[in-house]
């Protein structure tokens, strides 16, 4: 199987699901054969295994807890076959930079509408229109310059494709869902296990 470098600006120990699909994606690549190297910025809280890069980070000033990674790229994490951005900003372009300097194909996942957290930035109407716009505008850059783009569902597409206009072809791959922790059980079983009555 192939090697893979992504470029994440969220991983472990922050819980969110960007992070946890990118390490789900990595414990599945594995399982398989291959080998999924992940770039990420170093936060207290987390060691790194084999296989993970924290890179040096700073504090980000909108979102407590999260860390903005310097954008590099670990030496170690040079030998791959296929470069995966899972953000478009400081590490998602160090994987573009490492995919264009290598002359390796580069997918991008769309996990966040960034856009959506202009109102986080200001209170402003007219301000909030135009950080929506510039954020689309930096999207659609972003993504023009990828091999292919990954969308967790039909109505994510559609918006990469309508509203922030991005031409490369994105895919539809669902986060999934794991079905080892996350299963079925029958309801009236559970209500009576833990006392939940009708």
């Amino acid at each position: 199987m192939d090697a893979v470098a992504a470029f994440t600006d969220t991983y472990l120990p922050t819980v969110n699901g960007v992070s946890y699909t990118v390490q789900t994606w990595r414990d599945r690549w594995c399982a398989r054969g291959g080998r999924m190297d992940v770039v990420y910025p170093d936060a207290d809280g987390h060691a790194p295994t084999d296989g993970e890069h924290p890179v040096r980070s700073l504090p980000f000033p909108f979102y407590e807890g999260f860390r903005f990674g310097v954008p590099s790229v670990p030496r170690s994490v040079e030998d791959v076959d296929i470069v995966h951005a899972h953000t478009p900003f400081a590490l998602g372009m160090a994987g573009l930079r490492l995919g264009r300097n290598e002359d390796l194909p580069v997918v991008a996942s769309y996990h966040t509408p960034t856009a959506e957290y202009a109102a986080y930035l200001t209170s402003r109407d007219r301000f909030e229109h135009r950080i929506e716009g510039l954020s689309e505008r930096y999207e659609r850059w972003f993504f023009e310059r990828v091999d292919a783009v990954i969308a967790p569902s039909a109505a994510t597409k559609r918006h990469l494709e309508s509203v922030v206009g991005v031409d490369t072809p994105v895919t539809v791959v669902s986060n999934g869902v794991d079905t080892d922790r996350f299963r079925p059980v029958e309801s009236s079983e559970f209500r009576a296990r833990h006392d939940l009555g009708d």
